[in-house]
Parts: C-alpha cells; sequence; structure tokens
C-alpha cells in the first residue's frame, strides 16, 4: 500500500485522492484551508468544530495541532475507508477527535450507499458546536439536501456560532466568463439548467457539480432559519472575480439577529 506522510500520519494514497486533489496539493490545499477558516470563522483552541466531508483527515490533522483537550472535533464522511482510517489512527492519539460514517447514497462518492440524508440527525446535541464547515460538499448536492443540512446546523450551532461552506454561485456574467477561461481540470460550463436559478454541468452526472443563482442562495439560507454574515464569497473559479478569495465559491454563515 502506498502511503503519504502528513504530520505523523502516514495516509494512504487511495483514500487521499478521494478527498480532492493528490499528494502535490494536499499540504498546499490543507493549509488554505486552515488560513481562510481562521479569516472567515476564526477558531478558538476551545471550539467546538464539526466538519463535513472529512475525507481523509486532511483539515482534521492540522486541527489537532490547535485545538486544545477542551476542544472537540466532529467529521463526517460518506466514504466509510475513509472513516475508518481516521477513527483508527487520528482518533486513537487524539480521543477528542472523533469521525462519524452517514451511509448516504451518492452518485460521485458512495453510489451504493443505502440511506438518504433526510434519514441522519447530525451526532451532537442542540446549540452544542461553535464552527462547521465543509468544503466542496454543497457543490454536489440538490438544494433539498442542502436545506436539510442548514436546517441541522442551525439546530447544532451556539447562538454565537458561524457556518463556512463553499459553493458554486451561478450568473450570466460568471458563466460567460467561466466559459470563455475554463480555468479548472472539471470544465465547469454548467451549460445545463436544472430548474430555476440551478444549473449542472453534466447532464448525465447531475452530481457532478451544481451550482445556484445567488436568488437561490438566498432563499434555501432564509429557509433554514439561518442568514449570511457577509457577502457571498468570490471564487477564482470562473476567472470572474478580481479579487476572489476561495478556490471555490462560499457562504458565511450563522443565527439570525432579532
Amino acid at each position: 500500500m502506498t502511503t503519504f506522510k502528513f504530520h505523523e500520519f502516514d495516509i494512504p494514497v487511495d483514500l487521499l485522492n478521494k478527498t480532492g486533489g493528490g499528494i502535490d496539493t494536499f499540504e498546499v490545499i490543507s493549509q488554505m484551508h486552515m488560513n481562510l477558516l481562521e479569516k472567515f470563522i476564526g477558531i478558538d483552541k476551545d471550539h467546538s468544530l464539526l466538519e463535513i466531508g472529512c475525507g481523509i483527515g486532511r483539515d482534521a490533522i492540522p486541527l489537532t495541532k490547535l485545538l486544545s483537550k477542551d476542544g472537540k472535533y466532529v467529521g463526517i464522511d460518506i466514504i466509510k475507508p475513509s472513516v475508518d482510517f481516521c477513527s483508527n489512527n487520528i482518533t486513537k492519539l487524539y480521543p477528542n477527535f472523533n469521525f462519524v460514517h452517514f451511509d448516504v447514497k451518492d452518485q460521485l462518492h458512495n453510489p451504493d450507499g443505502l440511506s438518504s440524508m433526510n434519514e441522519f440527525r447530525l451526532p451532537m446535541e442542540d446549540k452544542s458546536v461553535d464552527r462547521i464547515f465543509a468544503w466542496s460538499v454543497f457543490t454536489h448536492m440538490y438544494d433539498g439536501d442542502i436545506l436539510y443540512y442548514l436546517k441541522e446546523f442551525k439546530r447544532v450551532l451556539r447562538d454565537n456560532g458561524k457556518v463556512y461552506t463553499t459553493c458554486f454561485i451561478i450568473t450570466d456574467d460568471i458563466l460567460k466568463k467561466a466559459r470563455e477561461t475554463n480555468l479548472t481540470i472539471f470544465d465547469l460550463r454548467f451549460e445545463h439548467k436544472l430548474d430555476d436559478g440551478s444549473f449542472i454541468n453534466n447532464k448525465d452526472f447531475p452530481l457532478g457539480a451544481i451550482g445556484y443563482s445567488p436568488v437561490r442562495w438566498r432563499n434555501i439560507i432564509n429557509d433554514s432559519g439561518l442568514e449570511l454574515k457577509r457577502n457571498f464569497v468570490q471564487g477564482v473559479w470562473c476567472g470572474y472575480h478580481e479579487f476572489p478569495e476561495d478556490g471555490q465559491d462560499g457562504l458565511v454563515l450563522g443565527h439570525c439577529i432579532n
């Protein structure tokens, strides 16, 4: 078995590749994620953290160096071998880091899954989590599943808690520029309109990449009971924005202020 050394862990390369990127970019992306989390939502050493789509632990591992023993981390993923690796290796050294497998049927990462998203409940108590984050998760979800997640985020998030999640935000101008520049290896052209305000990149593989208009995103967020805490984070993927802040677009969310 070929492995990649990351901090004190020997990560199987086949599982590393399923997390996204490869060995050439693994450490770079991990450090970028840490920088973006600090920028957009901030991480305190005693925080309770929840990551959706934890993969092989690309973020969990560096977070073991940031959280104190009073801090907590829960990572959730639909790829069971990745969750098993994290539980058997990371949790063994850091008992305040725990990993949970959701056997959700997913066209991209878990086609043989036995359940749908709405059969699962996030494994934490109401108002017990300080920060929630998810990289390239909502880019592969229909809006109904996104809404279900956001409602669960609202349930578990503390009053002053924050969420950061990446996504694709689609407008006519963004699509025009993305098709001109084609900056990614995934040929993100979003030429197929799924319905009003939602776009897919490949009609035969709709969850390979899915994006929503700003209005559609605001409606989803409003329906969840959360709110945007700043303007949409602008991504570099489309080549449209003068000062992009992340690879994909992003949402910084929190509880509504009455």
